[in-house]
C-alpha cells in the first residue's frame, strides 16, 4: 500500500467552510482510493486535540496535532519573532513564519523516518518552509493553493502601498512553492495560467474537493410565488463574503422588493453574520446562521433561484460554484467565474451593476428558464466537478509515486 503524508494548516473538522470541506474531502478521498495516510496539522488549543482523536480514529489514520504559536505571543515575543523575520526576508510573509517553528519541523521530519511516505502533499502555499527535510529525501511533493495568495491579498486588504510591500513576500512564497513542487494543484483554469507565468514546474487544475455532486440531472423547477432566492456565503468574517452581503441586502433586496413586489423571499445563510446588519432582515428577508447539514439540506430543498455576487476575492468561491453544482439557476459575477466554462445565457445569468441582478431576478420568474438553466448548469457541473471527475484528477497527480 502506498502512503501519503498530509501536512494541513487548521484542523479541517468539522468542516465548516469551503477551505474545510475540500481539505477534508482530500482526506477522505486519498482513504478511499486506497492509500495509507498520515495527517500533520494545526490546532488553536488543546480543546481540539480531543476532535482530532475521535477523527483520526473514525477514519482509521493517524493525525499528529500541532499547535499554533505565534498567534497567542507576549509582546516580548512578538518584538523578537518580528526582528527573526526582519533579517530573512523570505519569511516576511507571516503565514509562512508560522510553520518555520522548530516544533512542526520535527514532527515533519518524525513522520518522513517512521512513516516513510511514498509522496508529501501539502496544503496550502505558505506552508514551503517546511519542504526542504521532504526534498532531502527525494520524496515528490504535491501543493495544493487554495488561492494565489499574493492577488488575493490585494483584492481582500486593498491596493495601497503598504500593501504592495506586504504582497512583494507574498509573491515570493508562490515563486518558491512552484519551484519546489513537482505539481501545484491551482483552483482555477485562471490561477493555473498566474502560476504557469511565475514558473511553477506542473500545474494542475484542481477543483473544490467538496462540492456537492446532484449529477447531470437538474432539480426540478417549481411553478409557484413567491419564489425562495438564496446567499449562502459559509462565513462572513471573509471580506468579499461580507461585502457581496452588504450589496445584496442594501441595494439589490431593496430594489427587486419595490419592482417585483411579493414575487421573492430572500434566504441569506452562514455564519457570523455582522450585527450591523440586522436591520436589513424583516419577515421577506431571513436570515439563517449555521445550520446542521440535515436542515440545511431541508431548507436547500425549498429554494429555487440562487444569487451571488462576487464583488472580489481570489480563489474558487464556494458560494458561487456550489449552487451551479447542485442545479440551481444562478445569477453571479463574471470576475468569480475564475475560468470556468459557464456561459451566460446557457448556464447561469451574469449581472454586475444593481440593475442587471435586478433584471436578472425579475427574468428568472420564468419557470422555462430556470428549468433551462438549472439543468444545464447541474450538467456542466457534473462533467468538471463531480466525485467522480475530482477522483480522476486525483489519481492522475499520484502517478507520480513510483
Amino acid at each position: 500500500m502506498k502512503k501519503v503524508l498530509i501536512v494541513s494548516p487548521k484542523f479541517p473538522y468539522p468542516p465548516y467552510g469551503a477551505c474545510e470541506l475540500d481539505r477534508a474531502a482530500g482526506i477522505e478521498m486519498l482513504i478511499k482510493l486506497g492509500y495509507k495516510v498520515y495527517v500533520i496539522t494545526k490546532v488553536y488549543s488543546d480543546e481540539y486535540k480531543q476532535t482530532v482523536r475521535e477523527t483520526a480514529e473514525k477514519l482509521g489514520i493517524t493525525i499528529v496535532s500541532v499547535g499554533y504559536k505565534y498567534l497567542f505571543l507576549s509582546l516580548g515575543q512578538k518584538i523578537i519573532n518580528g526582528l527573526k523575520r526582519l533579517i530573512q526576508p523570505w519569511y516576511w510573509d507571516g503565514a509562512a513564519f508560522e510553520y518555520s517553528d522548530p516544533e512542526i519541523r520535527a514532527e515533519v521530519e518524525k513522520a518522513l523516518d517512521s512513516f516513510q511516505p511514498d509522496l508529501v502533499w501539502f496544503d496550502y502555499t505558505y506552508l514551503w518552509p517546511l519542504y526542504g527535510s521532504v526534498r532531502k529525501k527525494r520524496i515528490p511533493i504535491i501543493t495544493r493553493s487554495i488561492n494565489f495568495e499574493p492577488r488575493h491579498f490585494l483584492e481582500e486588504d486593498g491596493r495601497s502601498v503598504v500593501n504592495y510591500i506586504k504582497f512583494l513576500p507574498k509573491l515570493l512564497t508562490e515563486y518558491i512553492v512552484g519551484k519546489l513542487s513537482d505539481t501545484v494543484c491551482s483552483i482555477t483554469p485562471n490561477e493555473a495560467e498566474l502560476y504557469k507565468k511565475i514558473g511553477a514546474r506542473r500545474v494542475v487544475v484542481l477543483p473544490l474537493r467538496g462540492l456537492p455532486s446532484g449529477g447531470a440531472k437538474a432539480r426540478e423547477a417549481r411553478d409557484h410565488t413567491p419564489l425562495n432566492v438564496f446567499f449562502s456565503g459559509s462565513t462572513y468574517n471573509v471580506a468579499h463574503n461580507r461585502e457581496a452581503l452588504k450589496f445584496l441586502l442594501a441595494e439589490v433586496i431593496p430594489e427587486a422588493t419595490r419592482q417585483f413586489p411579493r414575487q421573492f423571499i430572500f434566504h441569506i445563510f452562514g455564519r457570523k453574520i455582522p450585527v450591523e446588519l440586522a436591520g436589513y432582515f424583516s419577515e421577506n428577508v431571513i436570515k439563517h446562521n449555521y445550520l446542521p447539514p440535515q436542515k440545511f439540506e431541508e431548507l436547500m430543498a425549498m429554494m429555487d433561484i440562487a444569487v451571488a455576487p462576487s464583488l472580489y476575492g481570489a480563489g474558487m468561491q464556494q458560494k458561487i460554484f456550489e449552487p451551479l453544482a447542485r442545479g440551481f439557476p444562478t445569477i453571479t459575477s463574471a470576475r468569480g467565474l475564475a475560468g470556468y466554462p459557464f456561459k451566460n445565457g446557457e448556464h447561469l445569468v451574469l449581472a454586475e451593476t444593481r440593475e442587471q441582478f435586478v433584471s436578472a431576478l425579475g427574468s428568472l420568474r420564468d419557470r422555462n428558464l430556470r428549468q433551462e438553466l438549472g439543468t444545464a448548469a447541474a450538467k456542466l457541473s457534473a462533467a468538471i466537478f463531480s466525485k467522480e471527475k475530482i477522483e480522476e484528477i486525483v489519481k492522475d497527480l499520484l502517478k507520480i509515486i513510483k
